[in-house]
C-alpha cells in the first residue's frame, strides 16, 4: 500500500472535521438611498432659498410714486359750474315770406355755412314774369312823361308869345305832373316786384350751422300748410350763431357777487373732458331766478374748435381769480418726500426695472404737494417716496404704491 492512500485518507478526514460556513446573502446597492438623498436635499435646498427670498433675501420694500406733469401758470379756481354751449344769437330762424315750390335747397343738418351762402331757392317763374311786367310798365310811363315834357315847354314858349291860352298850358302842365307820378308808381312796382323775385333766393345772413332743416327739395310753402312746432309755414332752416360761441350756466345768488364783467373762465365740454377752452364773461343776466335762487351767465368762448364745439353740449364752467397766463412748457412736479439733500445736492430715488437709482435734480418752485423739477426729470417716471438711509445704488426693491 503506497504512501499515497494513508495520506489522502488523513486529509479527506481532516476535510471532513471543517465547519461549512454559511453564504453570505448578496449586499444591496447604495446607489438607490444616496439618490433618494440627494433629490430630497435638493428640494430642502429650493424650498429654503425660496423662503430666504421670500424673508431675509427679498428685496426691500419701498413706497413709490409718479412724477406729475401739469399746465402752469393758471389761476387759481374761484368757482364751477355746469352749463351748456350757446350762441350770442341764441338761434335764427330763416325763411321766407313768399309761398311756392322749393326747387333747391343744398344744406343738411349740422352743416357749416358762410354769409351768403345758399339755403333754398324757390321757383321764380311768377315772380320773374310780374317783374318783367313791372319794368315795362316803368319805360312806358318814362316815355310819356318825356312826351308830355316836350309838349308842355312848347306850349310854355306859345303862352309867352300870346298864341295859347293859359288854360292850355295849364291842362299841359297837369298831364306833365301825371306823367311824372305815373313814372314813380310804375318805379315802386319794379322795385317791389324786385324785392319778391329777389326773395326766391334764400341765403344765410350769418356765419353759423344749420341746426333744423324744415323742407326738402319739391316741398311747396303754402300758408294753409300745417308748420313744423316751433316754426313758421314759411320757414326754411334754423342756424346758430357761430361767430360767437358762448356757455351759459346758473350761479347762486351768494357768489355771484365774485364774478363780474370780464372774469376770465375755462370751459370744459363734457363730452371731450381732455379738450379746455379759455373764455371770458360777457354777461350777467339782470333778473335772478327766484325758485332755483341762481342768477345765469354767459361766457364767451376765444378760440373754440368748431368740430367740437356745438350748440346745446353740455360742459363745465370754471371761473379763475386771475387771467390764465401762457405757458411754453409743461410743468414737472415730484413729491416732497422724494426729495432729499438740500439747495444744490438735491437727488431722488428713481426705480427702473426694479432697481433704485440715484438722480440729481434741479428744483424750482414750491408748491403745497410738491417741488418743481426744472432739470433731472421729465414726469412720469417712478420715484420713492422717504428713501430708507440704507439704499444702495442699484439695490434691487420691491415698489409699492404710496
Amino acid at each position: 500500500m503506497s504512501a499515497e492512500g494513508p495520506k489522502s485518507a488523513a486529509v479527506r478526514e481532516l476535510e471532513s472535521l471543517r465547519i461549512a460556513r454559511a453564504e453570505q446573502p448578496k449586499r444591496p446597492s447604495r446607489l438607490v438611498p444616496a439618490a433618494i438623498i440627494v433629490v430630497v436635499l435638493a428640494i430642502l435646498g429650493v424650498a429654503g432659498y425660496e423662503i430666504y427670498l421670500r424673508t431675509l433675501g427679498k428685496p426691500p420694500e419701498v413706497q413709490t410714486a409718479i412724477v406729475s406733469v401739469r399746465s402752469a401758470g393758471r389761476p387759481g379756481v374761484m368757482l364751477t359750474g355746469s352749463g351748456y354751449i350757446v350762441t350770442q344769437h341764441k338761434y335764427i330762424s330763416i325763411g321766407t315770406v313768399l309761398y311756392g315750390k322749393i326747387m333747391s335747397e343744398p344744406i343738411e343738418e349740422g352743416q357749416h355755412v358762410h354769409k351768403g351762402s345758399l339755403l333754398a331757392q324757390i321757383e321764380d317763374h311768377n315772380y320773374r314774369g310780374q317783374l318783367d311786367s313791372a319794368i315795362a310798365d316803368r319805360d312806358l310811363a318814362d316815355a310819356n312823361l318825356k312826351l308830355d315834357i316836350a309838349q308842355t315847354n312848347r306850349l310854355r314858349q306859345l303862352h309867352r308869345e300870346g298864341v295859347t291860352s293859359q288854360d292850355d298850358l295849364d291842362v299841359s302842365e297837369n298831364k306833365l305832373a301825371v306823367a311824372q307820378a305815373a313814372l314813380e308808381k310804375a318805379k315802386a312796382t319794379v322795385h317791389s316786384a324786385q324785392y319778391f323775385e329777389d326773395q326766391t333766393i334764400i341765403r344765410s345772413p350769418i356765419n353759423g350751422i344749420v341746426l333744423k332743416k324744415y323742407h326738402e327739395v319739391g316741398d311747396t310753402i303754402d300758408l294753409g300748410a300745417q308748420a313744423e312746432a316751433g316754426a313758421g309755414v314759411t320757414d326754411i332752416a334754423q342756424l346758430a350763431d357761430t361767430e360767437d360761441m358762448r356757455a351759459e350756466v346758473d350761479i347762486n345768488e351768494s357768489d355771484i357777487s365774485r364774478i363780474s364783467m370780464g372774469t376770465p373762465a375755462t370751459v370744459i365740454p363734457d363730452s371731450y373732458p381732455d379738450q379746455s377752452y379759455d373764455a371770458k364773461v360777457v354777461k350777467i343776466y339782470p333778473a335772478a331766478d327766484r325758485q332755483k335762487g341762481t342768477v345765469k351767465v354767459e361766457v364767451h368762448l376765444t378760440q373754440p374748435d368748431l368740430k367740437i364745439i356745438k350748440p346745446e353740449l353740455s360742459a363745465k364752467v370754471t371761473f379763475l381769480a386771475g387771467p390764465p397766463k401762457q405757458q411754453t412748457a409743461p410743468l414737472v412736479v415730484v413729491p416732497k418726500k422724494a426729495v432729499v439733500g438740500e439747495g444744490t445736492a438735491t437727488t431722488v430715488w428713481i426705480v427702473r426695472d426694479g432697481q433704485a437709482t440715484q438722480t440729481p435734480v434741479v428744483l424750482g418752485r414750491e408748491f403745497q404737494d410738491g417741488f418743481e423739477v426744472r432739470q433731472g426729470l421729465s414726469g412720469g417716471e417712478t420715484v420713492i417716496v422717504v428713501p430708507p438711509a440704507n439704499l444702495k445704488n442699484g439695490q434691487l426693491v420691491t415698489a409699492a404704491e404710496a
